[in-house]
């Protein structure tokens, strides 16, 4: 199997992560990685953001928390949406954009893979796609430089892994093959 193939076999959701920043020159390859993707029309309007302050990550935990609890949805006292990772890369596109979605989910997953290639833990979140057009979230948003008119597509945790976790078959009988 090629290296490519082998490091897609290899990715899969990290939610442990040591405190520990990763070095600059990983973090730089791994945005890098997530504008390689492709886009529709080549047009590239989604972006990403890597929050690395951990403060504003701590406050966007609380805010979602505190949403999520108002919609009747309880989390644990030890709830964090980004599993304490150190660093929270937001993809975000402008509202009007109708393949936002689709474009910065290729650049998530292109995350993922060079994340994984580094031997770097990520995760997928979602809780921020759900809860940014809240009052109190989209103000956090807002004061991190995400553009007002920018929806979130997708979040990735990425960090050192702190304990790994153990591998799940994928169900093969999603494959189909027509002839």
């Amino acid at each position: 199997m090629n290296e490519t193939l082998q490091t897609i076999a290899k990715r899969k959701s990290c939610r442990s992560y040591r405190s520990e920043m990763i070095k600059d020159e990983e973090l730089q390859a791994i945005l890098k990685a997530g504008i390689q993707a492709p886009s529709a029309m080549n047009r590239q309007l989604c972006e990403i953001y890597a929050i690395t302050n951990l403060a504003y990550i701590d406050e966007l935990t609380n805010a979602i928390k505190k949403v999520s609890e108002e919609r009747g949805e309880k989390k644990p006292d030890t709830y964090h949406f980004s599993y304490h990772a150190p660093v929270l890369l937001i993809v975000s596109g402008p509202e009007y954009d109708s393949r936002r979605v689709e474009d910065g989910s290729c650049m998530l997953e292109n995350i993922f893979l060079a994340a994984t290639s580094l031997n770097i833990g990520s995760c997928w979140i979602n809780q921020l796609s759900d809860t940014q057009d809240v009052d109190e979230v989209r103000n956090i948003l807002n004061k991190m430089g995400i553009p007002h008119n920018h929806q979130v597509v997708g979040c990735a945790s990425i960090g050192y892994v702190n304990q790994e976790t153990p591998t799940k078959d994928k169900n093969e009988n999603r494959i189909h093959i027509v002839k």
